[in-house]
């Protein structure tokens, strides 16, 4: 896997915006979603070349953003019209076309560390890897060559880099992708955020693991988001229990447990339906970068989602956060704002 290093012109570039003056010109921004499932009934709509489909009604929201984050949960493989398998639900994978779909709709880095990343094997890593490479878009967690190594993505604008770095806890598959994708642990998580940190001026972290479907994380869970914080990294975000779980303030620093679902469709479940986004703006002054604002915006889960969101359920989303959270969060409108 190369290192995508990209320079403020570049990234600028990629991003579609204009390099600022003053002091928007000493800020980047980021949004990061929960799951994405371009599979199953989804991959079926992008066989057809419906490529705005899934991210239609999100897409605008993403534009005002300069980083746009997203855990890619289906391996992206031509599998001869295949987007589920014949015989078990729990296998999936997303068509060729959804490479482009997330281009297009704005999406610039994906987590591919997550349980399904191996569902449709080798090939499937192999392709889901060329796909996004060939779409223009930067992955972090698996790699085609099986030597145990993820390289983190580093994105960079203003004169304020980024990097990233993506682990799971798990995968389905019980053979053939060790060395390809990254599996956590911590002494490895502390090596390697530590050589990011290095080069860096904020660390991302994604992790995919716990309990689905459960309002709170496990210990092991909470543990494992802990010592990612502990090794250096300054904002972790959880992933896989498909629901929205709270927000922590851990040694200055924010664990966001679990965004929930984005693209993907569960109407079994009240909580699968309703996710969040989590935005915040790094800025670069005299004392170094740091993270100004940080926000919670609700959003609508399934086939499309939306962030248009009822009164009713924004106020379900609020009492949650409220109740599992361990920082503050204040209504802004139709947003959240976590106070420290």
């Amino acid at each position: 896997m190369m290192n995508w290093i990209l320079t403020a012109v570049a990234w600028a570039a990629i991003a579609g915006v204009a390099g600022a003056q003053g002091d928007e010109a000493r800020r980047m921004s980021l949004i990061a979603v929960g799951d994405i499932n371009l599979g199953r009934h989804v991959g079926q709509v992008l066989l057809k070349d419906s490529l705005d489909y899934p991210f239609f009604f999100v897409s605008g929201v993403f534009s005002r953003y300069d980083i746009v984050l997203g855990n890619l949960e289906s391996q992206i493989t031509d599998q001869n019209g295949e987007t589920q398998h014949p015989s078990d639900r729990y296998i999936f994978c997303a068509p060729p076309q959804a490479a482009k779909a997330l281009r297009m709709a704005g999406v610039t880095l994906v987590a591919t560390a997550n349980n399904h990343a191996y569902d449709y094997k080798a090939k499937g890593l192999r392709e889901t890897i060329g796909y996004l490479k060939d779409a223009g878009i930067a992955w972090s967690g698996t790699s085609i060559d099986s030597v145990g190594t993820f390289p983190p993505v580093v994105l960079e604008r203003n004169g304020i880099r980024m990097g990233f770095l993506a682990y799971t806890q798990f995968v389905n598959r019980k053979t053939g992708w060790i060395g390809h994708i990254a599996l956590f642990g911590k002494s490895l998580a502390k090596k390697e955020i530590a050589a990011l940190g290095s080069r860096v001026d904020l660390v991302v972290v994604s992790y995919h693991g716990g309990d689905e479907y459960r309002e709170q994380p496990n210990k092991r869970t909470v543990s494992d988001m802990r010592a990612l914080i502990d090794a250096g990294a300054d904002v972790v975000i959880g992933h896989h229990s498909h629901v929205p779980q709270g927000v922590e303030s851990y040694k200055g620093k924010l664990i966001f447990y679990s965004l929930g679902n984005f693209v993907f469709y569960q109407p079994q479940r009240e909580w699968t339906q309703k996710g969040i986004a989590v935005a915040f703006t790094a800025v670069r002054d005299s004392l170094g970068v740091s993270i100004e604002k940080a926000e919670i915006l609700p959003l609508k889960a399934g086939f499309q989602p939306s962030f248009d969101v009822s009164s009713a359920d924004r106020l379900l989303l609020e009492e949650r956060l409220r109740k599992l959270s361990r920082v503050s969060i204040i209504r802004k409108d139709t947003t959240f704002a976590i106070i420290q």
